[in-house]
């Protein structure tokens, strides 16, 4: 029992939650329409991503097949980048991305076409840093590699 009639319960402990770091949104505009803009990057991804943002380098193979989205090397060697969480061709392509390949760390990639006249505006968010050990880091490492992945996919589709 307490003493005082007005006491109060003690402050709660504070949460440690998610660190919050801001999300990475890069986006282009394509001279294509939404069903081109998004076959050219859910099915033609092999011929225009950049190896250097690959786990394997010269000569790999990135590919979206059941659900994942995957690299071969020349090896034949696999690895994971995302599955793929929702898809609505022509508009939206949902992934849990894993850094490191490892399927036990994962970030959020949404990719969202969006009509514009004659062109497609694409639009990569990808979100869920703070859930990741040194997340500020990676996010400002993959905020540059994504906007190079967008121009080169830009490029690809006959952006100037």
């Amino acid at each position: 029992m307490t003493s005082s009639l007005f006491s109060h319960a003690p402050d709660p402990e504070p949460q440690r939650g998610a660190a919050s770091v801001a999300d990475i949104e890069e986006s282009c505009v394509v001279p294509r329409e939404t069903d081109e803009a998004f076959r050219g990057f859910h099915e033609y991804l092999h011929l225009w991503w950049p190896a250097e943002f690959s786990t394997y380098g010269e000569g790999m193979h990135p590919e979206f097949e059941s659900g994942s989205l995957t690299e071969t090397s020349l090896d034949e060697e696999t690895a994971l980048w995302a599955t793929v969480r929702e898809i609505r061709p022509d508009e939206l392509l949902a992934m849990d991305w894993f850094l490191g390949h490892s399927p036990t760390v994962s970030t959020s990639v949404e990719l969202r076409f969006e009509p514009q006249e004659n062109h497609t505006r694409v639009t990569v968010q990808h979100s869920g840093f703070g859930r990741i050990p040194d997340g500020l880091e990676v996010r400002d490492r993959l905020a540059g590699q994504w906007r190079n992945v967008l121009q080169r996919y830009a490029r690809f589709m006959g952006a100037r």
